[in-house]
C-alpha cells in the first residue's frame, strides 16, 4: 500500500508536469537565469537504490541509458524535434548496489556503446549493430578479453579526436587499476590504450586506489584530479592531485613539467592538497573545474585545525598550488560504516564564474545550514560583488519532484556532441540512497517508483 500511494503521486507529478507528455515554459528572462524550454517524460524508473543514469547528443539524435521501472537496462533515443522514444530494454537488471551505473558511448560512425551494473563484476558490455540504432543493441560482455573479471566504474568518453575510449577499474578498491581501452570502429574492436595503469601503489603491498575526476579545457586536453585511498573505508582518503594531458599518454603537471605513468602516492611533482588519512577528505566530496584561462580549481571538504569539516577551494598561484579554507561551519562529519551510511556532511556546487573571476558557490550542510559564497578568485577572499554570472541550469533544477523526505534527486548531464543554438539538457529523477550489495533486503521491492524527466533549457 506505501508504494501504491507513491505511485498514485507519481502519476499526478508526471501529469502535472508533461501534460501527459510535454509542458512547453518559454518565458521572458530578465535575469541570467536560464528559461525551462520543455520537460518530457521518459519513463518511470525503480527508485529503492540510487544510481547514475546516462545521456549523449549527436547532433539532433538524443540517446539516454537507465534501469525501468523493473529494474532492467534500457536504452532510448529520439530526434530532438520529437517527443517519441524508441526503447530496447536489455537483457540485464540491476543488482541492489549503488555503485552500479550505466554508461554510454558513442563513436565515430555511430555505433552506441552501453555499459554497467558492476562493482566488481565480470564486465557488461553491448553494441549495437547498426549505426544510431538503440534497436539492434547487441550482448558482448568482452573487450579486449584481459582484466575484465573484476569491473567497476565503467566510462566512455571521446578523445578530441573523437575516438571512443573506455575506462574502469579492473579489482577492489585497495586493489584495483584503472585501466583505459580505445574503439576502432572501422575493425569494430577495442584495444588496450595504455599499457599500463593511471595508478599504482608505491611496492606490491600497498594497495591504495585512486578516485579521479576530469573535465576538458577549450582545447579538448584532459585536467584530472583524484584522490588517493588507503581501505575500502572512506576515511583513509587522502592526498589530493593533479595532471594535465592532450591524449593521456603524456602528462604534465601544473607547472608544464613532464609527468609518467602509472601516478603514484608519493609523486610530489602532483600534490594539490597533503591531508592525510582520516583527515576530513572523502573520495566522492570534492569537484574540479576550470577558470576562463583554462586554469584548474578544486573544491574538497576536510577537516580544519579544529576537526571540523570546511570547505576548501586550491588554485595555482605563482609555481605552487594555494588552498584556503573559504566556510566557517560548526560541525564534524562523521564517517560511519565506511561511508555506506553517512549524513550528508557538507555539500556545495560550483554555480559559476564571472569574467573578472568572481567565482559563485551554493552550500548546504547536515545541520540545515545554506547559502551562497562569492569568491575572488584573485585573492580568494569573500566579496561582497553580485557577480554577472551566465548560468548553466535554473536554481529549480535541484528541487524535489515528491515530498517523500527519503529520495533524493538525481541529475545526468548531457554529454554533448555538437552543440545545439541555446540548449542543454538534463535528465531528473529521484530515489533512496539505498546502499550497498551487502545491504540488500532478502526481498527487493517492486517501488517507490519515480518519473524520469528529460529537460530541455535555453
Amino acid at each position: 500500500m506505501k508504494y501504491l500511494h507513491r505511485e498514485i503521486f507519481i502519476l499526478i507529478v508526471i501529469f502535472y508536469l508533461s501534460s501527459a507528455t510535454t509542458v512547453l515554459m518559454a518565458q521572458l528572462n530578465p535575469t541570467n537565469e536560464p528559461v525551462t524550454l520543455e520537460i518530457l517524460e521518459v519513463d518511470s524508473v525503480w527508485a529503492a537504490n540510487g544510481v547514475r543514469f546516462d545521456m549523449k547528443t549527436v547532433g539532433e539524435l538524443q540517446f539516454i541509458v537507465y534501469y525501468d521501472r523493473n529494474r532492467m537496462m534500457t536504452v532510448a533515443s529520439r530526434n530532438v524535434n520529437s517527443n517519441q522514444w524508441i526503447k530496447k530494454s536489455l537483457p540485464n537488471q540491476l543488482i541492489w548496489d549503488s555503485h552500479n551505473s550505466v554508461k554510454l558511448g558513442i563513436d565515430e560512425l555511430g555505433y552506441i556503446h552501453v555499459s554497467g551494473n558492476q562493482h566488481v563484476d565480470p564486465l557488461a558490455y553491448y553494441r549495437s549493430s547498426k549505426p544510431y540504432d538503440v534497436t539492434s543493441m547487441q550482448e558482448l560482455n568482452v573487450m579486449v578479453g584481459n582484466d575484465e573479471e573484476s569491473v567497476t566504474y565503467p566510462s566512455f568518453f571521446n578523445d578530441k579526436s573523437g575516438k571512443l575510449l573506455f575506462s574502469y577499474r579492473s579489482g577492489s578498491c585497495g586493489n584495483g587499476n584503472i585501466l583505459i581501452n580505445r574503439f576502432d570502429p572501422h575493425k569494430g574492436k577495442w584495444e588496450r590504450y595504455l599499457k599500463q595503469p593511471l595508478f599504482e601503489g608505491i611496492e606490491k603491498t600497498d594497495t591504495r586506489a585512486a578516485y579521479h575526476h576530469w573535465v576538458k579545457d577549450s582545447k579538448g586536453d584532459f585536467h584530472f584530479a583524484w584522490m588517493w585511498r588507503w581501505t575500502p573505508m572512506v576515511e583513509t582518503s587522502h592526498h589530493i592531485c593533479y595532471a594535465k594531458t592532450s591524449d593521456l599518454k603524456n602528462w604534465k603537471n601544473i607547472n608544464n613539467e613532464p609527468v609518467s605513468l602509472p601516478f603514484t602516492p608519493d609523486d610530489s611533482k602532483v600534490l594539490v592538497d597533503n591531508t592525510p588519512s582520516k583527515g576530513g577528505l572523502h573520495n566522492s566530496r570534492y569537484k574540479l573545474m576550470l577558470d576562463n584561462n583554462d586554469e584548474p580549481i578544486i573544491g574538497y571538504t576536510k577537516y580544519d585545525e579544529q576537526g571540523l569539516t570546511q570547505l576548501y577551494l586550491a588554485r595555482h598561484i605563482g609555481d605552487v598550488w594555494v588552498s584556503k579554507k573559504i566556510s566557517d561551519w560548526d560541525f564534524r562529519w562523521k564517517f560511519i560504516d565506511g561511508g555506506a551510511f553517512m549524513s550528508i556532511g557538507g555539500q556545495f556546487n560550483f554555480v559559476g564564474l564571472s569574467d573578472d573571476g568572481i567565482l559563485a558557490i551554493d552550500w548546504t550542510t547536515e545541520k540545515g545550514d545554506a547559502g551562497q559564497y562569492i569568491i575572488d578568485l584573485n585573492t580568494f577572499e569573500h566579496s561582497d560583488e553580485v557577480p554577472n554570472i551566465q548560468k548553466l541550469y535554473p536554481e529549480d533544477l535541484y528541487d524535489k519532484i515528491s515530498s517523500d523526505p527519503d529520495m533524493r534527486v538525481r541529475l545526468a548531464y548531457d554529454k554533448r556532441t555538437h552543440e545545439k543554438a541555446n540548449s542543454r539538457y538534463v535528465l531528473k529523477w529521484e530515489a533512496e540512497h539505498g546502499g550497498f550489495r551487502k545491504h540488500a533486503p532478502k526481498i527487493i521491492p517492486k517501488g517507490p517508483l519515480s518519473p524520469l524527466l528529460l529537460l530541455e533549457f535555453k
